[in-house]
C-alpha cells in the first residue's frame, strides 16, 4: 500500500521555545520541585540558585469586631493537601488585646508557619518557601454572647526569577515529558522572547503578570494581562496577540527584559 498523504503540518510554537535569534540571558538554577516548560518560575530557598512554581502563600485575616469574653479562637494552616497544622484554640483572656496577640503567637509558633499584626483587627499568616497553596479553615469563632466573623484574602510574596525554557528533544511532541524534575537543572530565561501559555485575551504590546488564582491550580505560573490577584513580571511586555482562557490557554510571546 502506497503512503498518498503526509503529516507535514507543524506547530508554529511550543510551550517554552525560545521564540528568535535576538539576544537572550538563560541562567542555570536548580529545581526545588518539579517546573513544567514555559512556566513563570520564583525564588526558591536560596536566592540565585533554587527556583519553585508560584503559590498563594500569604493570608490576610481579618475579623469583623473585637473579641468577648468566652470567645474561643480557633486556626488551622494547611500547605496543600499536607496534614493541616492547628492551633489549641485561644480563649479571649482579660481583653481583646490580650486574646489577639495571644492568637498571633499561637500561629506563630505553628511549624514553618509566621503570623504578624496587620492593620486593626488584621492577623496576617505567611509560609515562606512554600511549594504548594496555603489555605486557612478550621476558624469560626464560638463562644461568648458575639462571635467575630473572618473576612480572608489570599496573596503571594513570591519574587519572579524568569521562565522556565523548552529543553529540546524533551517534549510530549517527542515522546518525552513536559517538564523539569525536581533537582534538575532548570533553564531560566531573563531576557529574550518566548513562547508562552495566556489565560486571557492580550493585546501587543501590553504588560504581563503571572497567573496567579489559587482555585486555577493548573493555571498557576502561566501569563495574563490582569493585574488583580496576580504578580507582575518587571519589564516583562506581550510581542503578540492572543485570546485564551483558563480551560483553554494560548500561546503568546513574551519579552523579557530583566537586569542582568
Amino acid at each position: 500500500m502506497s503512503i498518498t498523504k503526509y503529516q507535514n503540518e507543524l506547530d508554529v510554537a511550543i510551550n517554552g521555545q525560545i521564540a528568535n535569534l535576538q539576544d537572550s540571558v538563560i541562567k542555570t538554577r536548580n529545581a526545588q520541585q518539579a517546573i513544567g516548560f514555559g512556566k513563570a518560575v520564583v525564588v526558591g530557598t536560596v536566592g540565585g540558585t533554587d527556583v519553585k512554581n508560584i503559590f498563594k502563600n500569604k493570608v490576610s485575616v481579618t475579623y469583623s469586631a473585637d473579641f468577648v469574653d468566652s470567645n474561643s479562637i480557633p486556626m488551622s494552616v494547611q500547605i496543600g493537601t499536607a496534614t493541616a497544622l492547628t492551633i489549641t484554640p485561644v480563649v479571649y483572656a482579660t481583653s481583646h488585646a490580650e486574646t489577639f496577640a495571644a492568637l498571633i503567637a499561637a500561629i506563630d509558633a505553628l511549624a514553618g508557619v509566621s503570623c504578624v499584626a496587620g492593620t486593626d483587627r488584621e492577623i496576617l499568616i505567611t509560609v515562606d518557601n512554600a511549594t504548594d497553596n496555603v489555605t486557612v479553615s478550621n476558624n469560626t469563632v464560638t463562644g461568648g454572647e458575639g462571635q467575630p466573623t473572618l473576612t480572608i484574602a489570599y496573596t503571594s510574596t513570591d519574587i519572579f526569577e524568569g521562565v522556565s525554557v523548552l529543553r529540546h528533544g524533551q517534549p510530549v511532541t517527542v515522546g518525552g515529558d513536559d517538564q523539569y524534575e525536581i533537582n534538575d537543572a532548570v533553564n531560566v530565561m531573563t531576557r529574550g522572547c518566548i513562547w508562552v501559555y495566556v489565560v486571557a485575551t492580550v493585546a501587543y504590546g501590553e504588560d504581563a503578570y503571572v497567573y496567579n488564582d489559587k482555585s486555577n491550580t493548573a493555571n498557576q505560573g502561566q501569563f495574563t494581562n490582569s493585574s488583580s490577584g496576580n504578580l507582575a513580571v518587571a519589564s516583562g511586555k506581550f510581542k503578540s496577540a492572543a485570546a485564551g482562557t483558563t480551560g483553554t490557554p494560548v500561546l503568546a510571546l513574551l519579552e523579557l527584559n530583566l537586569p542582568a
